[in-house]
């Protein structure tokens, strides 16, 4: 499993893609406040984004599943059922 702590963010505004064997998670979030007083304009603006790749190989990537709750994004991601072969020493003649 990773976990990405992303406070401030919608769902809505996070990405997760996958490309061959590399995750990325990315996310923007832009907000404008505008406040109108007697005769002058007080206007804010702020963008936060965030964007990280991960080399995940040996994924079942069909299986990958996100959820997003409290500010954290969980990514589940399922290993593959790999055989690995025992080490094998090789005669040096």
């Amino acid at each position: 499993m990773l976990q990405a702590e992303l406070p401030g963010f919608d769902k809505d505004e996070i990405n997760v893609d996958l490309d061959k064997d590399t995750l990325t998670i990315s996310a923007a979030h832009k907000e404008e406040k505008k406040e109108k007083k007697h005769n002058y304009i007080r206007q804010e603006r702020r963008y936060n984004s965030y964007c990280r790749s991960f080399h995940i190989p040996g994924i079942q990537k069909d299986n990958i599943t996100a959820a997003y709750n409290n500010g954290v994004l969980e990514i589940t991601l399922p290993k593959e059922n790999v055989i690995v072969d025992e080490p094998k020493r090789i005669e040096v003649k």
